[in-house]
């Protein structure tokens, strides 16, 4: 039942009623038949998502109805079709009703006459009269309704990408001739939807963002974020004291969220410009440009969208393990129960009743690969990046071999080059790792040693307390979390600075690695409803993992990518998987592999990846057949680097030499280590998985025949470029 109750307005009731009906189009549209329109990742899923919400918050109002328009719909978003569905709405529609229109995809202007159109699948950028949905003549339609509450939505003048303007990653459009200006609609859209504003009380416009800017898209949230945070303020974030969602309170939620979503991120950019700085890095990341979402209306009538649900919200998908080594603090409890309530995550800790210190390799290693929880509730948004956290305390060892050793409970020792490999095989998930080392004096060469590419979300922290008061970072870790706002997002960029204050006072180092620029990663994500601190369990273990002894020199080797074959997907209709076959024996769904191709076709179109890959396996024979279709799902720009990494996945293993040749016993193995790791800065963990290839296709390759194969593999000529020039003669 509706909470709706004492001081409702009368169009709230009348919606509950039923007296007044609710008429919503929605309309998305990510592929353009005209090649010279670029395509967008997010609109389709924009339009699906942003109807679950609705469904949500309107449940309590028995007439409505809902018309969808989008490349996964029974009726696709054709002009001819889409404007037969916006004249059945106007001729319906009564006085009393409500009309709600929501459009994401591409706007654009007519060359000459500067006249602003909607880009529907079938329009013509050269002939956007004859093709395309015109403003103004959408308006005149709405303005002929007798609906008198009107609310349309728009989220235009996309990116066409997250990546960073003027990053060598940037997309291009598909055709040279389109401009941005032409895409940039803002100015126009404004001025048409003010002259039809001030004509009528009831109508009310929202616009994804401001006049030259553009409409960002992330592959974290799956959606644009404009129509990311519409989703969540539908589903009850934008509801006021009485449950009500009314157009004024939605957009002021809308602004402020997606104002301190670029915020977050563009302060997580300047900590990892900083980094790069004090590196001698002078190729920094641009700063992500503001999105504004502006409002267009007149008058003071509440128009009312739904009210909040009781559906429970769907928690983040966070993991943490705390291991107290020294296990005399009073902090690492507190630190877990902060960690289990306001950070959202599932948290266990070690040691605990019932845990031997034998065991604590088998589970980090549950903790790192973790993969997340499936969503059984799509309708509500969570970001789709899974998030791991591992604090670890304990002391740290040298020993003359050059290998560095964290100490624990009973004397077990985890090596650094063993924890590298373990961090290195989570790539799916962001990865915070916080070190507390009381009295250690090498934690540069720990972050330098287990520091990721710049592309994958990780952030690494590391104190060591004075042995007098070997209890100060965990506490000032406690202190930092229990003060902040648990209905607010803390960005780890923001807690590292409010770490470093308390413990430069103490004249303690605070060492930071921070990497990753397309999505924010939080150590407290805001908005988590209340969990008893009691209440901390250890996860269920996904995947069963041996319990390994815990051997003092022998860390453990990366997977053998090679050794089986993966493969990506096709996305004509969604509403069914169907069967999928299982008789291609190149893939083997679920394994290392498969995970792998999915999390790099994820990074590219985005969360309906997984899908995506189910059915193209279903449909391909072999892996040349499977890469190439999954790369024709993708933006042009994109194709020819996803192939290389595909195929570096799935091409058969080379057969396995008992004793390595002397050529490559010569090749000196700190130079192979740089290579990788120069490799991975540059263009991710594929980097490893690429030196590992071609050592073993070119066993008795010479150091500078490597670094010319290793560029070669590189598909921008400047990020190529780079490499070779770390390498001089």
């Amino acid at each position: 039942m509706s909470p709706l109750g004492v001081g409702i307005s009368h169009s709230a009731l009348t919606l509950q009623s039923g007296e007044s009906k609710l008429w919503i189009l929605l309309v998305g549209v990510n592929e353009y038949q005209d090649r010279g329109l670029p395509s967008l990742r997010y609109p389709a899923l924009d339009c699906q998502g942003l109807g679950d919400a609705l469904a949500k918050a309107t449940q309590g109002f028995p007439n409505k109805e809902v018309i969808v328009h989008n490349d996964f719909a029974p009726q696709a978003p054709m002009l001819e079709t889409v404007r037969g569905s916006v004249e059945r709405l106007v001729t319906q529609a009564r006085s009393q009703d409500t009309i709600l229109l929501y459009f994401s995809g591409h706007g654009m202007l007519e060359s000459r006459t500067q006249e602003a159109f909607l880009c529907l699948k079938d329009t013509n950028k050269n002939d956007l009269r004859g093709t395309g949905l015109g403003l103004q003549d959408l308006l005149q339609l709405l303005g002929s309704s007798r609906a008198c509450q009107q609310l349309i939505c728009l989220d235009t003048c996309h990116s066409g990408d997250m990546m960073l303007r003027g990053h060598h990653h940037s997309p291009a459009p598909r055709d040279g001739n389109i401009t941005t200006a032409a895409l940039n609609t803002t100015t126009q859209f404004m001025q048409v939807l003010r002259e039809r504003a001030s004509q009528s009380k009831g109508f009310c416009a929202l616009l994804s963002c401001d006049q030259g800017q553009q409409s960002w898209e992330f592959p974290e949230l799956g959606h644009g974020v404009f129509t990311y945070y519409l989703m969540r303020g539908l589903l009850g974030e934008a509801a006021d004291e009485r449950g009500l969602i009314e157009a004024d309170g939605l957009y002021k939620y809308v602004y402020r969220h997606t104002l301190q979503y670029i915020n977050n991120l563009n302060q997580q950019v300047r900590l990892i410009n900083q980094q790069k700085r004090n590196r001698g890095d002078s190729q920094l990341y641009p700063e992500y440009p503001q999105q504004t979402p502006k409002r267009i209306v007149e008058g003071v009538g509440e128009l009312i969208l739904g009210y909040r649900s009781a559906i429970a919200k769907i928690e983040p998908q966070r993991q943490a393990l705390v291991i107290d080594g020294l296990t005399t603090s009073t902090a690492s409890p507190k630190i877990t129960e902060i960690l289990h309530g306001a950070g959202g995550f599932e948290v266990e800790s070690f040691p605990d009743d019932g845990k031997n210190w034998s065991d604590v390799r088998a589970v980090i290693q549950r903790c790192l690969r973790w993969q997340g929880k499936p969503n059984t509730s799509s309708s509500y948004p969570a970001k789709d990046t899974p998030t791991t956290l591992l604090y670890l305390r304990g002391k740290i060892e040298e020993i003359e071999d050059g290998e560095a050793w964290l100490v624990l409970g009973d004397g077990v020792r985890l090596s650094r080059s063993w924890l590298r490999q373990e961090l290195r095989r989570c790539s799916n998930a962001q990865q915070i790792m916080i070190l507390d080392c009381p009295g250690a004096t090498s934690l540069e060469d720990w972050l330098e040693d287990l520091r990721l590419g710049s592309q994958q979300g990780q952030c690494l922290i590391a104190a060591a307390s004075p042995d007098e008061d070997p209890d100060f970072f965990a506490k000032v870790i406690f202190n930092t979390l229990s003060t902040a706002n648990s209905h607010l997002e803390l960005p780890i960029a923001a807690w590292v600075n409010q770490l470093q204050k308390p413990l430069q006072e103490k004249g303690i180092d605070v060492h930071v690695w921070l990497s990753g620029c397309q999505s924010v990663i939080d150590i407290l994500p805001g908005n988590i409803s209340h969990r008893p601190s009691n209440s901390v369990k250890t996860p269920v273990q996904e995947q069963p993992i041996k319990n390994t002894p815990v051997v003092k020199n022998k860390p453990e080797k990366l997977p053998d990518l090679n050794a089986t074959r993966v493969n990506f997907c096709a996305i004509p209709q969604l509403q069914e998987l169907g069967n999928i076959r299982r008789n291609n024996n190149f893939l083997i769904p679920n394994s290392e592999p498969y995970k792998q191709l999915q999390q790099i076709l994820m990074q590219l179109a985005g969360p309906i990846a997984p899908t995506l890959l189910q059915r193209v396996l279903a449909k391909s024979e072999t892996p040349t057949e499977l890469v190439g279709n999954l790369a024709s799902h993708l933006l042009p720009n994109q194709q020819a680097n996803f192939q290389r990494q595909a195929m570096v996945i799935l091409e058969p293993p080379m057969p396995k030499m008992k004793t390595p040749p002397p050529e490559l016993l010569e090749l000196d193995v700190v130079f192979i280590k740089k290579c990788e790791r120069e490799l991975i800065d540059l263009i991710g963990p594929i980097g490893g998985y690429l030196v590992e290839r071609i050592m073993r296709s070119h066993p008795q390759i010479l150091p500078t025949e490597l670094v010319k194969r290793l560029a070669d593999e590189i598909p921008d000529p400047k990020t190529a470029w780079e490499f070779q020039r770390r390498f001089p003669a």
